[in-house]
């Protein structure tokens, strides 16, 4: 009976086009002939045509905790892990899938496979409905990492993750009723695609077809649409050359570097320190950083301990040296805190001009899907710019301890009867928690949200800071009245616009120190907490408007180094 038929959980990922043949598909060392070469197996009958498998058995480590603790107890010597790998080159419609198992991924060079093939078809047949686990990583500086995971399937929306806005790296659930499939269990997606079939390679190879199909002649669903914004780039591609060489520059801003073929006028928008996601911070001690056999130790989590423990390496940097230079993490043991990875592998980065952006994160370049960004600049050019209507002092250079955000809003308010300042006021929700109702409150009911461009963090806290205040204003009635009274005490005249319900405006006053235009030069990943919290001040029944200020020093970055 077919619900007694053996069944094998295979991890599949699509290779790209153009290998001269499988065994390019591997990484060096595990081409065979070569010093970890796979071992080609012999075929049984029945199997699809083209199809070839390839081994490499009994590949021996000795832990660490057993080298550690072999003093202590002598057993501990014999103690090795034992790993297998097996890999099944399966041919599908002109294309060829990787079948992996045990540690066969590892032996793939990922330059040759199909980048977000997984979510791409996830995307494209997953019930929105039944989802349970989804892992993502924010594109800013934060490069917040998570794994959220319900025992039981549930919407997109259940899991309380704005995913949108995220490089979303692995999602789980079920397919949706209709998809022409067989019953696959739980679906894996990431660049791979997991399922659980009977173990005939005939039934593998009809439901990867299928897959395939689905992916290259279907539209994503809306639910899950955003996945396909972000359109993977090959690495040995011209466009990553050009990329890196740009990346090069402005990492290690030396002013010798050659220009990028062409002269790309990319603008920087985001470049950040991000720890991958196999460090563990609670475990961080320091970093050492290493190139041709030299090595340099920095313990702040920031470009610039990077910048100058590179310096002090012998030669020259160069974009070569974006993979040669290599980092990796320590414990207060000494200990490897986090795998040795090239330098690109710690770093997020935004580049682009007017028509595209391109994106740096885990190592792995991404160019920002046209459409995707033109809708994107399409739904914030309909945020009103208020800049000429509420005409905001210059943030001027008022010496290093006086040009923090309080000493602009104070100083905005002088000779100004229309506008007042609330930055500090002490207001508490009916639960406790003290909410900062606004920077500033304009006579026409302008609740004024101010802060430096220092980053997409600061951003973030500015676009939601500005939503909680509208909403506490309009759900805690006590709250309100509080205002309302702070207002009075400091301007009777501006007890009306402090009265309405709810507030009439938003405004997100953004200061820069140059020229970037507003909403237009911010990070990509900025912009959409942008639209995404206007959408949510709109439902509150507020207008949400932008303000530029032009600030005539620099501010202090807030990918502000963190001491370990």
């Amino acid at each position: 009976m077919e619900s007694n038929k053996s069944k094998l959980r295979f991890n599949c990922f699509l290779l790209r086009d153009g290998l001269e043949s499988h065994e390019q598909a591997f990484r060096v060392q595990y081409r065979p002939g070569n010093s970890q070469g796979m071992r080609r197996l012999a075929s049984g009958e029945g199997i699809p045509e083209g199809c070839v498998a390839y081994l490499r058995e009994n590949s021996e480590k000795v832990p660490a905790w057993a080298r550690l603790l072999t003093p202590t107890f002598p057993e501990l010597e014999a103690i090795k892990n034992v790993s297998h790998r097996l890999v099944i080159f399966l041919p599908v419609h002109g294309r060829t899938f990787a079948v992996c198992f045990g540690y066969g991924s590892s032996t793939l060079e990922w330059s040759h496979v199909e980048a977000n093939f997984g979510l791409r078809f996830a995307a494209r047949t997953f019930d929105s409905n039944a989802v349970s686990g989804i892992a993502s990583r924010r594109i800013d500086a934060s490069a917040r990492s998570q794994w959220v995971q319900i025992p039981s399937n549930s919407s997109i929306s259940g899991f309380e993750v704005e995913l949108e806005g995220e490089f979303t790296r692995k999602l789980v659930g079920d397919l949706e009723i209709g998809v022409e499939l067989p019953e696959l269990g739980a679906v894996v997606a990431t660049d791979s695609v997991s399922f659980k079939l009977d173990t005939d390679l005939n039934s593998v190879h009809d439901v990867l077809s299928r897959m395939l199909r689905t992916t290259l002649e279907s539209e994503a669903s809306q639910d899950l649409a955003f996945i396909d914004s972000l359109e993977p780039l090959r690495s040995t591609s011209d466009i990553v050359k050009r990329l890196e060489q740009r990346l090069a520059q402005e990492l290690f801003k030396t002013a010798d570097t050659p220009p990028a073929r062409g002269s790309d006028p990319w603008n920087v928008h985001l470049l950040a320190f991000a720890p991958p996601d196999d460090l563990s911070i609670e475990n961080l001690h320091d970093f050492v950083v290493s190139k041709n056999d030299e090595s340099r130790e920095f313990d702040e989590m920031s470009l610039d301990a990077l910048r100058s423990a590179l310096s002090d390496l012998p030669g020259r940097n160069t974009v070569g040296s974006l993979k040669s230079a290599r980092i990796m993490a320590r414990d207060a043991n000494g200990d490897p805190a986090s795998m040795s990875k090239p330098i690109k592998h710690w770093l997020v980065f935004e580049a682009g001009d007017g028509g595209r952006r391109y994106l740096l994160t885990l190592g792995k370049w991404y160019a920002l899907a046209e459409g995707y960004y033109e809708k994107l600049d399409q739904d914030l050019a309909q945020i009103e710019d208020v800049t000429a209507v509420l005409g905001l002092r210059t943030w001027d250079d008022w010496g290093p301890k006086l040009n923090w955000e309080k000493h602009y809003n104070e100083n905005a308010t002088e000779d100004r009867s229309d506008l007042i300042c609330l930055d500090r006021y002490p207001l508490f929700a009916e639960d406790g928690d003290q909410i900062e109702a606004c920077d500033l409150l304009h006579k026409d009911g302008y609740l004024i949200h101010v802060k430096q461009y220092t980053g997409s963090q600061t951003l973030s806290h500015l676009f939601s800071q500005g939503f909680v205040s509208a909403q506490t204003l309009v759900s805690d009635a006590a709250y309100r009245e509080a205002f309302i009274e702070a207002v009075k005490e400091i301007n009777a005249d501006l007890e009306e616009a402090a009265s309405a319900k709810p507030p009439r405006f938003v405004t997100y006053a953004i200061a820069f120190d140059g020229k970037q235009r507003l909403p237009h030069d911010l990070p990509t990943f900025s912009k959409v907490n942008l639209r995404s919290f206007s959408k949510r001040v709109r439902m509150v029944g507020s207008v949400p408007t932008l303000a530029r200020i032009q600030m005539t020093f620099k501010p202090k970055k807030d990918n502000e180094p963190l001491r370990v």
